[in-house]
């Protein structure tokens, strides 16, 4: 185990106590102190290094996994690190390329506080960017939370800090690292380590993001959350999960909704977020001449389909047939009619129930009446 002090002390001795590296030079603040940012398992200085700029990462907790990791950017016995002077040791450093950009967590808090969903929308479409690459790559980044995501000046997101990968090499090994608490399924121990190990994370940040950007007041309810809005040591109660839930229930997210629902799986491997995610921003749509039918599939869950073909996937706790071009879906406990793109045409109050379009009309009943609309919504009472 070793100490920030021990580091601060080594790199600023004026003789130097690198190896090779004798040509860095560290990045200091306006008070004339060395610039440095801390984690949990390492600290990393801003430094230059043959013209470039560079992040120079110092373990407190040296592990194995770190030279499979980083490769040739991991220098062995580079640095002298004092116990006590005159005595100390040579330990390990990583040197790799600096990338330039804003902690998502802090661009997402000014963003929030300021209500601009615009930028809000922006980093959640560029996090499903991101997440979907990182899904479908054989390779996890095995502790995915908003201070390991940097948003560059384009708006793109970058990975940091990748101490806790996994790589197809280490298949059958157990993690060095739970990863960050509140980003993790509760029940993720040492031995979920796999290509596959980053989906809870990836189906809670996804999650909270979007709610932001569709109402960023919740930001400000659930600021004193060690994580992203989402109690995930308490997910059946949790009040932000049910409240973002419902806001995507009514508003017709069937893809969001189940995304979210995929929080409240057993364990951290089960019930993957990824088919969803691949789901986002595609359309679904009948050719000409086609007729889709109701279609149950994935554990009751129901979509649309022609004799040859899945038109709209399963992704609705129930429907009805389609009816002079609209069809009834049940998102949680609210109702919509869709066309036949999967649009939202129509919505109907939570806990009220409906019946097929019939003439221009459909049948909507609640708790203990009943009133017709037609396709455009308007009400009639009976």
């Amino acid at each position: 185990m070793f100490t920030l002090r021990q580091y601060l002390f080594s790199v600023e001795d004026p003789y130097g106590l690198f190896r090779t590296l004798c040509d860095l030079r560290f990045e200091h603040d306006k008070a004339g102190r060395i610039s440095y940012r801390i984690g949990n398992s390492a600290v990393t200085f801003p430094v230059w290094h043959n013209g470039a700029k560079h992040a120079l990462r110092c373990y407190f907790r040296p592990t194995k996994q770190l030279r499979r990791i980083y490769g040739e950017a991991y220098l062995e016995r580079e640095l002298f690190l004092y116990d006590a002077p005159p005595h100390g040791r040579w330990v390990d450093v990583v040197l790799i390329p600096w990338i330039e950009g804003e902690e998502l967590g802090k661009a997402v808090r000014e963003a929030a506080e300021a209500g601009d969903q615009t930028t809000l929308r922006t980093l959640s479409e560029q996090f499903d960017r991101l997440a979907l690459e990182l899904l479908r790559a054989p390779w996890a980044h095995g502790d995915l939370k908003p201070e390991n995501i940097l948003v560059a000046p384009d708006s793109t997101l970058h990975l940091i800090d990748r101490d806790a990968m996994f790589l197809p090499e280490m298949q059958g090994e157990h993690s060095p690292e739970l990863g960050t608490a509140a980003y993790q399924h509760p029940r993720r121990t040492a031995e979920d380590f796999n290509a596959s190990m980053d989906d809870f994370s990836v189906a809670l940040l996804s999650t909270a993001l979007h709610a932001l950007s569709l109402d960023p007041t919740l930001y400000e309810h659930y600021a004193e959350r060690d994580g992203l809005l989402i109690d995930t040591q308490h997910l059946e109660t949790d009040e932000a999960l049910k409240e973002i839930l419902h806001l995507f229930e009514v508003k017709g997210l069937a893809v969001r909704y189940r995304i979210a629902r995929t929080l409240l799986r057993r364990g951290p491997s089960t019930l993957s977020a990824q088919p969803w995610l691949e789901l986002l921003g595609k359309t679904f749509a009948t050719v000409k001449g086609e007729a889709p039918e109701l279609y149950f599939a994935r554990e009751g869950l129901c979509g649309f389909r022609t004799e040859e073909r899945i038109v709209i996937p399963p992704m609705f706790d129930d429907g009805r047939d389609f009816t002079e071009g609209l069809a009834a879906v049940q998102l949680g406990a609210t109702w919509h009619f869709i066309d036949r793109h999967g649009a939202i045409a129509l919505s109907l109050p939570t806990g009220h129930s409906v019946k097929p379009f019939r003439s221009g009309r459909a049948r909507v009943y609640t708790e203990d009446s009943m009133y017709e609309i037609d396709l455009a919504g308007n009400r009639f009472e009976n």
